[in-house]
């Protein structure tokens, strides 16, 4: 086992970088669910389906899957961390674990709401009822990826407060 001090510094800095991740993927989503979607909604379902194909399935098939894979094993890597440590405040028990459970529940969600993107390879921009489809399950899916990413994010922000708090008097569990 490894001494607490050191146990604790390496959980809070895995929940640290956890958080930049998540921070990351859950800011995106919540632009996409105020700001894009309605944007989208007035320009068109052929413009959106455009930028999708050049973004999304361009640079984005690569760095969106990274981050939220990326996120996730920084949130289990934390909980495993915590879970194998000695001593190490036990008021951060919920937000670790909690950070990791969402983030591993959301990949399932990733899974089903990939199609609705991925599908935009295959439709003519003629297809308005193709496209809407597309466009309608991707947001609807997102939704649940917004919720699941901001809930981690901030799981992950309470994990990092708990873990950084000086008195932890009483928050230790035995060796």
């Amino acid at each position: 086992r490894m001494d607490s001090e050191g146990a604790t510094r390496r959980i809070l800095i895995t929940g640290i970088a956890a958080a930049i991740v998540n921070g990351l993927l859950a800011g995106g989503n919540v632009d996409r669910a105020i700001v894009a979607r309605p944007a989208w909604t007035g320009v068109g379902l052929a413009a959106w389906a455009d930028y999708s194909r050049q973004a999304v399935l361009g640079n984005g098939q690569v760095f969106y899957p990274a981050m939220a894979i990326g996120g996730t094993l920084l949130c289990v890597l934390a909980a495993i961390l915590f879970l194998r440590a000695g001593r190490v405040p036990q008021e951060a028990a919920w937000p670790v674990l909690l950070g990791a459970s969402l983030m591993v529940i959301c990949l399932p969600v990733s899974f089903v709401a990939a199609p609705f993107i991925l599908s935009l390879r295959h439709i003519d921009n003629q297809d308005i009822a193709a496209l809407g489809r597309a466009f309608d399950g991707s947001f609807f899916w997102g939704r649940f990826q917004m919720a699941l990413h901001v809930l981690s994010f901030f799981a992950n922000l309470w994990a990092i407060s708990a873990l950084s708090r000086n008195d932890s008097a009483g928050t230790q569990r035995p060796a």
